[in-house]
């Protein structure tokens, strides 16, 4: 005789799960609630895992971009992108993208980091909490965009145990096609750069990039110096690439912004 009570005890030690699926592509022949619950299905075939969308123990996170699937847990019950950050703008980058920048810029002790389009400041604030033994700055030409940067390193710096110690970041207004910098005085570049939707046009990234990149050229340490820049701005950006010799492309790697695909670029300042 099958014992009910030792199989409805087994069941209570099983976690609750759901499935979160995020999706790029045009060519998909399914939508991602239904990606999601084709793998929900299958976790609970396998494992024998019940299905609770409202309060799960654990969160697997389905990640689809064109033909490539990334399959991930989540660690934490809420989302770590806005950690640090309280005063949004229109383009406020995930603080959680702003530190996968940073790591991939591979930064060392005592390296000048400078975020040229800081927007919020969720580059400049990630680098200064993980990498405090650099030299910090950024800065930004829209007027409301150092001031909300301001507020945020503010904010940040009132949740420290010991409140009267500043976060040692620079904050400057500047325009990044003419920045207040010596040539060669910049170990890393990191920004997300205008996409040309919300912030910006496309038509402007056509005059914008090539000056922005010809800038942070000069500033760059030659032969050293290195720059991760994000865009959904991928025409552009290849074709300023594909004709300058001061900048060389190490990496592209794909990422999904709200349903846009969108480019880091990882690239290493060359000898020129």
């Amino acid at each position: 005789m099958k014992n009910n009570s030792s199989e409805n005890g087994s069941l209570l030690l099983l976690p609750r799960f759901r499935v979160t699926c995020t999706r790029t592509g045009k060519n998909h022949s399914f939508s991602s609630p239904e990606a999601a619950a084709k793998f929900g299905g299958g976790i609970n075939d396998w494992f024998g895992w019940r299905v609770d969308l409202s309060n799960a123990d654990i969160e697997v996170l389905l990640n689809i971009v064109e033909n490539h699937v990334v399959i991930g847990v989540s660690l934490t019950k809420e989302s770590r992108g806005k950690r640090n950050i309280v005063h949004f703008g229109p383009t406020t980058l995930k603080s959680s993208i702003a530190y996968c920048m940073l790591k991939l810029a591979d930064i060392q002790p005592g390296d000048v980091v400078c975020d040229p389009m800081c927007g919020g400041g969720s580059i400049p604030i990630e680098a200064v909490l993980n990498w405090p033994i650099c030299a910090h700055l950024c800065g930004d030409n829209h007027e409301m965009a150092t001031p909300r940067t301001l507020a945020n390193v503010q904010s940040v710096t009132g949740q420290q145990a010991d409140k009267r110690k500043s976060l040692p970041l620079d904050i400057y207004q500047w325009n990044v096609c003419n920045l207040p910098l010596k040539s060669d005085s910049v170990d890393v570049f990191i920004s997300d750069l205008p996409f040309g939707k919300k912030s910006g046009s496309k038509h402007e990234n056509w005059n914008l990039y090539p000056k922005a990149l010809e800038e942070m050229a000069r500033v760059c340490c030659a032969g050293s110096g290195r720059a991760v820049l994000l865009t959904q701005d991928k025409r552009v950006m290849g074709q300023v690439l594909n004709k300058t010799e001061q900048w060389k492309k190490d990496l592209t790697l794909w990422i999904n912004m709200g349903g846009l695909k969108a480019g880091l670029y990882v690239l290493s300042r060359t000898k020129k």
